[in-house]
């Protein structure tokens, strides 16, 4: 119940700052692009972070292998929604930006390791779950060209 009410809150804080700010080429479809890129991250965020994902985030980690998985857990968690508060307030955004893609290849590196499945579903699932990954960096690398210089 709590989760859902933080989820709405943050989809309806997006929506609305959406509609306040301009984007940097005064293009509705920028804007919207902008977005859904950090709302999908803002989203993802606030669901890792009930006690249950935490641990079980954190327990993966120490299986992958991850030094001090703890402390890498929560310093992705601040990379993610440091870059989306960069992102969203148009202060440095290029910085946000860059924390963003360094989050996501951090975690693909270290939760999507298809190749280690043996179920060949799980293998599947962890590969496109890879390749959303990579579309979605596809994203973060136009949306940090299309930044001013």
């Amino acid at each position: 119940m709590q989760q859902k009410l933080i989820l709405t809150l943050a989809v309806a804080a997006l929506l609305l700052w959406g509609w306040q700010q301009p984007s940097a080429g005064g293009s509705w479809l920028d804007a919207a692009g902008r977005l859904l890129m950090v709302g999908y991250f803002i989203v993802a965020g606030l669901c890792n972070l009930t006690r249950e994902q935490i641990k079980d985030h954190i327990d993966r980690m120490r299986e992958a292998g991850t030094p001090l998985p703890a402390a890498a857990f929560w310093i992705g968690m601040v990379l993610l929604f440091t870059g989306c508060a960069l992102v969203l307030a148009g202060w440095h955004p290029a910085i946000g930006v860059s924390c963003l893609i360094v989050f996501i290849i951090a975690a693909s590196a270290i939760f999507l390791r298809f190749w280690e499945r043996k179920d060949p579903m799980l293998r599947k699932l962890f590969q496109n779950f890879l390749l959303n990954n990579v579309a979605i960096l596809g994203g973060l690398l136009l949306f940090l060209d299309r930044l001013p210089r």
